[in-house]
């Protein structure tokens, strides 16, 4: 669908007024959806980010290529012990009015057994900014929410719970944490809010394909990045 210029100014004003959002990003592509909430609220899901391995249906002959492809797709997200995968969120109001977020909700739409065909392929990253962090368990169930609370590099505790407030010079940037996947999951997030005094709510759901993530097929070989470009390991 057409978008006007000002539509997708809109788009970039949100994210880069949402200070939390990711600064850095390697190769590994990302997508972005608007949901439409109350009239006067926006929100700008990305898709499963984060430096982790990624998982391809294809072998590693095939992956080889289309090298190019492969990096800016990234393959389903496969979220490590040190590395959990995120999900980013932007939160902006149209108005100076204040709408107020108060809960965020896990839904599974799917859990499948790990594959044992494919590859994963590693990845490589560097950093990012601070943001609101929330740990998001799949060992639980129902799956839980969770502020993170943590040490930023100047020594100062971040970290807090719902409500937040989101106007229009006010957005919020969630990072959702997924972690402790041990199957190949679907999930949407539902985000909580209040408008005017009425209780509402807007799922993420990746246009109702869900968001995949899924735990380390223990059956499937692995390769580092460099394994995509074999021409290039020949000549070194």
């Amino acid at each position: 669908m057409f978008r006007s210029k000002t539509f997708w100014a809109g788009v970039v004003s949100a994210v880069v007024s949402g200070a939390g959002v990711v600064v850095w990003q390697s190769g590994w592509g990302w997508f972005q959806e608007e949901i439409a909430g109350p009239p006067e609220l926006k929100v700008y899901a990305m898709g499963v980010l984060g430096c982790h391995p990624g998982y391809f249906e294809q072998p590693i002959s095939s992956l080889q290529k289309r090298a190019a492809e492969v990096r800016s797709k990234g393959g389903v997200r496969i979220p490590t012990t040190d590395e959990p995968a995120v999900l980013h969120t932007t939160l902006q109001g149209e108005s100076g009015q204040a709408i107020v977020v108060t809960g965020a909700e896990v839904t599974v739409l799917s859990s499948e057994p790990l594959p044992t065909t494919g590859s994963v392929i590693a990845d490589e990253c560097g950093g990012g900014i601070d943001e609101r962090v929330f740990d998001v368990d799949f060992s639980q169930s129902p799956v839980t929410v969770e502020p993170q609370i943590r040490r930023t590099a100047n020594g100062t505790t971040v970290g807090r719970d719902f409500p937040f407030k989101v106007s229009s010079g006010d957005p919020e940037q969630f990072t959702f944490d997924l972690k402790n996947i041990d199957r190949d999951v679907k999930f949407a997030i539902t985000l909580k809010w209040v408008s005017n005094g009425e209780p509402g709510s807007t799922t993420l759901d990746n246009g109702g394909r869900g968001y995949r993530a899924m735990g380390m097929p223990s059956k499937v070989t692995r390769y580092p990045l460099s394994s995509l470009y074999p021409e290039r390991a020949g000549k070194g």
